[in-house]
Protein backbone atom coordinates (compact mmCIF):
# COMPACT_ATOMS: atom_id res chain seq x y z
CA UNK A 1 0.00 0.00 0.00
CA UNK A 2 1.66 3.51 -1.09
CA UNK A 3 1.37 6.40 1.31
CA UNK A 4 -1.54 7.88 -0.19
CA UNK A 5 -3.36 4.86 -0.34
CA UNK A 6 -2.44 4.66 3.81
CA UNK A 7 -3.06 8.32 4.36
CA UNK A 8 -6.49 8.22 2.89
CA UNK A 9 -7.55 4.65 5.23
CA UNK A 10 -6.44 6.84 8.01
CA UNK A 11 -8.26 9.92 7.01
CA UNK A 12 -12.10 7.46 6.50
CA UNK A 13 -11.05 6.71 9.97
CA UNK A 14 -11.86 10.46 11.16
CA UNK A 15 -14.91 11.26 8.59
CA UNK A 16 -17.05 8.98 11.43
CA UNK A 17 -15.89 11.35 14.25
CA UNK A 18 -16.65 14.47 12.00
CA UNK A 19 -20.09 13.45 11.61
CA UNK A 20 -20.82 13.44 15.58
CA UNK A 21 -20.08 17.11 15.55
CA UNK A 22 -22.79 19.06 16.76
CA UNK A 23 -24.66 22.47 15.59
CA UNK A 24 -24.59 23.82 18.80
CA UNK A 25 -26.41 28.00 19.47
CA UNK A 26 -24.73 29.45 22.02
CA UNK A 27 -26.76 32.45 23.41
CA UNK A 28 -26.40 35.19 26.49
CA UNK A 29 -29.15 36.24 28.61
CA UNK A 30 -30.05 39.82 29.32
CA UNK A 31 -27.49 41.61 31.90
CA UNK A 32 -28.22 41.21 34.93
CA UNK A 33 -30.13 37.32 34.19
CA UNK A 34 -28.34 34.61 36.83
CA UNK A 35 -30.68 31.30 35.83
CA UNK A 36 -31.93 29.93 32.68
CA UNK A 37 -35.53 31.27 31.21
CA UNK A 38 -37.29 28.05 31.77
CA UNK A 39 -40.98 29.56 30.46
CA UNK A 40 -39.21 31.07 27.16
CA UNK A 41 -36.78 27.70 26.67
CA UNK A 42 -40.37 25.28 26.55
CA UNK A 43 -37.92 22.82 28.07
CA UNK A 44 -38.70 19.22 29.15
CA UNK A 45 -36.63 17.68 31.75
CA UNK A 46 -35.04 20.68 33.17
CA UNK A 47 -32.78 20.32 35.89
CA UNK A 48 -30.60 22.71 37.84
CA UNK A 49 -27.53 22.50 40.64
CA UNK A 50 -27.15 25.46 42.36
CA UNK A 51 -24.70 23.99 44.74
CA UNK A 52 -25.87 24.91 47.58
CA UNK A 53 -26.52 21.86 48.93
CA UNK A 54 -22.64 20.77 49.43
CA UNK A 55 -20.08 22.08 52.12
CA UNK A 56 -17.71 24.69 50.64
CA UNK A 57 -14.63 23.44 49.61
CA UNK A 58 -12.43 21.15 47.03
CA UNK A 59 -14.76 17.98 45.97
CA UNK A 60 -14.61 14.88 44.46
CA UNK A 61 -17.42 12.73 42.45
CA UNK A 62 -20.11 14.42 43.61
CA UNK A 63 -24.00 13.25 43.17
CA UNK A 64 -26.29 16.01 41.82
CA UNK A 65 -29.56 15.62 40.73
CA UNK A 66 -27.84 16.20 36.93
CA UNK A 67 -25.53 13.45 37.37
CA UNK A 68 -21.41 13.43 38.98
CA UNK A 69 -19.55 15.95 39.19
CA UNK A 70 -16.02 14.63 38.85
CA UNK A 71 -13.99 17.27 40.95
CA UNK A 72 -14.16 21.30 42.38
CA UNK A 73 -14.34 23.30 44.51
CA UNK A 74 -17.60 24.78 46.15
CA UNK A 75 -17.42 28.41 47.42
CA UNK A 76 -19.30 30.55 49.41
CA UNK A 77 -20.66 33.81 47.49
CA UNK A 78 -17.80 36.71 47.10
CA UNK A 79 -17.20 39.14 44.93
CA UNK A 80 -16.43 36.78 41.63
CA UNK A 81 -19.28 34.06 41.69
CA UNK A 82 -22.53 32.50 43.73
CA UNK A 83 -25.99 33.98 42.15
CA UNK A 84 -28.33 35.50 44.07
CA UNK A 85 -25.39 36.05 47.00
CA UNK A 86 -25.39 31.71 47.15
CA UNK A 87 -22.57 29.25 46.79
CA UNK A 88 -21.15 28.43 43.60
CA UNK A 89 -18.60 25.82 41.75
CA UNK A 90 -14.67 26.63 41.25
CA UNK A 91 -13.43 24.21 38.66
CA UNK A 92 -9.64 23.80 38.81
CA UNK A 93 -7.51 24.18 35.99
CA UNK A 94 -6.36 20.93 35.79
CA UNK A 95 -8.22 18.74 34.97
CA UNK A 96 -11.19 21.07 35.14
CA UNK A 97 -14.57 19.55 36.16
CA UNK A 98 -16.45 17.05 33.90
CA UNK A 99 -20.24 16.81 34.69
CA UNK A 100 -21.70 13.15 33.50
CA UNK A 101 -25.20 13.51 33.38
CA UNK A 102 -27.53 10.37 34.09
CA UNK A 103 -29.54 11.55 30.87
CA UNK A 104 -28.69 12.60 27.53
CA UNK A 105 -29.63 16.53 27.05
CA UNK A 106 -29.97 19.00 24.28
CA UNK A 107 -29.45 22.27 26.25
CA UNK A 108 -27.21 23.29 29.16
CA UNK A 109 -27.10 27.06 30.85
CA UNK A 110 -24.62 28.37 33.17
CA UNK A 111 -24.40 31.61 35.03
CA UNK A 112 -20.83 32.37 34.12
CA UNK A 113 -19.45 34.76 36.74
CA UNK A 114 -16.08 37.23 36.64
CA UNK A 115 -15.63 35.65 33.26
CA UNK A 116 -11.82 34.70 32.51
CA UNK A 117 -10.08 34.65 29.58
CA UNK A 118 -9.52 31.33 28.00
CA UNK A 119 -12.47 29.06 30.05
CA UNK A 120 -13.77 26.31 27.40
CA UNK A 121 -17.21 24.34 27.76
CA UNK A 122 -17.14 21.32 25.77
CA UNK A 123 -20.47 18.84 25.38
CA UNK A 124 -19.48 15.01 25.13
CA UNK A 125 -21.27 12.22 23.85
CA UNK A 126 -20.23 8.62 24.64
CA UNK A 127 -17.00 9.54 25.22
CA UNK A 128 -17.09 12.12 21.92
CA UNK A 129 -16.34 15.76 22.30
CA UNK A 130 -19.33 16.98 19.85
CA UNK A 131 -18.67 20.61 20.50
CA UNK A 132 -16.26 23.05 22.13
CA UNK A 133 -17.00 26.83 23.06
CA UNK A 134 -14.43 29.10 24.27
CA UNK A 135 -15.45 31.89 26.05
CA UNK A 136 -13.17 34.31 24.78
CA UNK A 137 -16.28 35.03 22.20
CA UNK A 138 -18.32 36.02 24.78
CA UNK A 139 -15.97 38.68 25.51
CA UNK A 140 -15.23 39.32 21.93
CA UNK A 141 -19.02 40.10 21.40
CA UNK A 142 -19.48 42.07 24.48
CA UNK A 143 -16.72 44.32 23.39
CA UNK A 144 -17.63 44.87 19.73
CA UNK A 145 -21.78 44.50 19.54
CA UNK A 146 -23.83 45.02 22.65
CA UNK A 147 -24.72 48.24 22.92
CA UNK A 148 -24.91 48.17 26.77
CA UNK A 149 -22.01 46.44 27.50
CA UNK A 150 -21.28 47.82 30.36
CA UNK A 151 -24.24 46.48 31.79
CA UNK A 152 -22.73 42.80 31.60
CA UNK A 153 -19.39 43.78 33.57
CA UNK A 154 -19.45 43.91 37.40
CA UNK A 155 -21.03 41.19 39.70
CA UNK A 156 -25.14 42.32 40.07
CA UNK A 157 -25.22 40.93 43.41
CA UNK A 158 -27.02 42.99 45.86
CA UNK A 159 -24.26 42.13 48.04
CA UNK A 160 -21.13 42.59 45.91
CA UNK A 161 -22.38 44.99 43.39
CA UNK A 162 -20.50 46.30 40.65
CA UNK A 163 -17.46 44.90 42.06
CA UNK A 164 -15.00 43.21 39.67
CA UNK A 165 -15.91 45.43 36.79
CA UNK A 166 -13.21 44.35 34.71
CA UNK A 167 -14.98 40.96 33.76
CA UNK A 168 -18.34 40.11 32.90
CA UNK A 169 -20.99 38.00 34.37
CA UNK A 170 -23.28 36.47 31.65
CA UNK A 171 -25.80 33.51 31.82
CA UNK A 172 -25.17 31.73 28.63
CA UNK A 173 -27.23 29.11 26.93
CA UNK A 174 -26.51 25.84 24.41
CA UNK A 175 -28.70 24.48 22.23
CA UNK A 176 -27.56 21.61 20.32
CA UNK A 177 -29.38 19.83 17.49
CA UNK A 178 -27.52 16.13 19.16
CA UNK A 179 -27.85 15.15 22.30
CA UNK A 180 -25.08 15.26 24.76
CA UNK A 181 -24.53 13.30 28.24
CA UNK A 182 -21.65 14.90 29.81
CA UNK A 183 -20.00 18.49 29.74
CA UNK A 184 -16.74 19.81 30.54
CA UNK A 185 -15.74 23.02 32.43
CA UNK A 186 -12.14 24.22 31.57
CA UNK A 187 -9.49 26.46 31.59
CA UNK A 188 -7.95 29.11 34.53
CA UNK A 189 -10.63 30.90 37.02
CA UNK A 190 -13.96 29.40 35.69
CA UNK A 191 -16.41 30.30 38.42
CA UNK A 192 -19.99 29.39 37.73
CA UNK A 193 -23.32 28.50 39.11
CA UNK A 194 -26.78 27.52 38.27
CA UNK A 195 -25.71 24.83 35.78
CA UNK A 196 -28.92 23.77 33.88
CA UNK A 197 -29.87 20.98 31.74
CA UNK A 198 -32.91 19.73 29.87
CA UNK A 199 -33.56 16.57 27.52
CA UNK A 200 -34.94 18.81 24.98
CA UNK A 201 -36.08 22.06 23.68
CA UNK A 202 -39.09 24.18 22.65
CA UNK A 203 -37.21 27.28 21.05
CA UNK A 204 -33.46 29.21 21.98
CA UNK A 205 -34.06 32.60 23.86
CA UNK A 206 -31.37 35.39 24.48
CA UNK A 207 -29.00 36.73 22.21
CA UNK A 208 -27.01 34.84 19.63
CA UNK A 209 -23.26 34.88 19.92
CA UNK A 210 -21.42 35.63 16.92
CA UNK A 211 -19.15 34.09 15.39
CA UNK A 212 -20.36 30.72 15.46
CA UNK A 213 -18.07 28.62 17.95
CA UNK A 214 -16.18 26.05 15.18
CA UNK A 215 -17.07 22.01 15.97
CA UNK A 216 -15.39 20.27 17.63
CA UNK A 217 -13.81 18.08 14.88
CA UNK A 218 -12.83 20.65 12.53
CA UNK A 219 -9.22 21.55 13.08
CA UNK A 220 -9.12 17.79 13.08
CA UNK A 221 -10.17 17.31 9.61
CA UNK A 222 -8.59 20.51 8.44
CA UNK A 223 -5.13 19.08 9.49
CA UNK A 224 -5.81 15.83 7.72
CA UNK A 225 -6.86 17.08 4.81
CA UNK A 226 -3.90 19.32 4.51
CA UNK A 227 -1.70 16.35 4.96
CA UNK A 228 -3.36 14.65 1.93
CA UNK A 229 -2.99 17.44 -0.12
CA UNK A 230 1.03 17.47 1.13
CA UNK A 231 1.12 14.08 0.13
CA UNK A 232 -0.41 14.74 -3.63
CA UNK A 233 1.93 17.24 -4.50
CA UNK A 234 5.08 15.21 -3.18
CA UNK A 235 4.04 12.49 -5.88
CA UNK A 236 3.72 15.07 -8.55
CA UNK A 237 6.70 14.36 -11.44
Amino acid sequence: MNYLKMYAAALLLCVPAAAQSASVSVTIGKAGVMEADQASIGATGLLTETFDSLPTGQFSNFESELGTYSSGRVKSANRYGGAHNSQYLFSLSNPGSTLSLKSSARYFGLWWSAGSVGNSVELINNGARIFVFNTDDVLDFLDANTSNTADYYGNPNDRFANQVRHEPFVFLNMFSDQPFDAVRLSGRNFESDNHTVATNFARETGTSISPVPVPATLPLLMVAFGGFAFLSRRRRP
